[in-house]
């Protein structure tokens, strides 16, 4: 079954040389660009790719905002981001945003599309690690709303009741648990709990057991 692959681009010319490289990525159907000038999460959310490109923009801000819209419209896609920039900052912001791999853009087309092939097969899904940060917080990375989920997670609450108590819906849940899979290195929920209470993350967060508990009370 052939992997949809969405193009998301600043640059006409930019994203057509990313499609014209992708003619050689087996498993792969190019399904369209979408025009990073303006916000993506509609055509993305319409489009349901498998496979997410996200090219280089003359503006960071703009590029990790193209990458946030893409993982909340497809959270179950691979986020790829395609740079010349490999520093570890910029590798750093575009995990946090959500990106799972980058490729450089100085590689030629065939290793780009076996790269990308790669990537669409499941053969490679985190081709980069993140980076130390220089402002890490205790939290491993997560956000606040994060360490929340975990949290409850934790105490051994189910996706339903987690979306009730703050008042989203389950679909946030997971993505969320996503999130926190991915920041943390683990697979599913009793791994990040071991390593929440092995690493006292929650002890970084005492104002949000407070709020947790006070949630759940008003959703009771």
């Amino acid at each position: 079954m052939l992997k949809q692959v969405l193009v998301i681009s600043e640059q006409p010319l930019s994203g057509e040389s990313i499609r014209h490289a992708l003619r050689h990525a087996r498993g792969c159907r190019v399904a369209t660009r979408v025009d990073g000038t303006t916000p993506c999460t509609a055509p993305v959310g319409d489009l349901r790719p498998d496979l997410i490109l996200v090219d280089e923009m003359r503006s960071r801000a703009v590029m990790l905002a193209r990458i946030r819209e893409a993982r909340a419209a497809a959270p179950a896609a691979r986020i790829v981001l395609v740079t010349g920039d490999l520093g570890a900052d910029n590798l750093a912001d575009a995990i946090e945003a959500g990106a799972d791999a980058a490729i450089g853009r100085s590689m030629d087309a065939l290793t780009f599309a076996m790269l990308v092939s790669a990537i669409a097969a499941g053969q490679i899904y985190h081709a980069f690690t993140a980076a130390p940060r220089r402002a890490q917080t205790g939290g491993g990375g997560l956000t606040a709303r994060e360490l929340q989920v975990l949290e409850m997670v934790s105490g051994g609450a189910s996706n339903g009741r987690i979306a009730k108590a703050l008042w989203v819906t389950e679909q946030t849940v997971k993505y969320h648990l996503s999130n926190i899979y991915r920041k943390l290195g683990v697979s599913n929920r009793t791994q990040a709990s071991y390593y929440a209470h092995v690493n006292g993350l929650f002890q970084h967060g005492a104002p949000m057991r407070a709020r947790t508990a006070t949630t759940e009370r008003i959703a009771a």
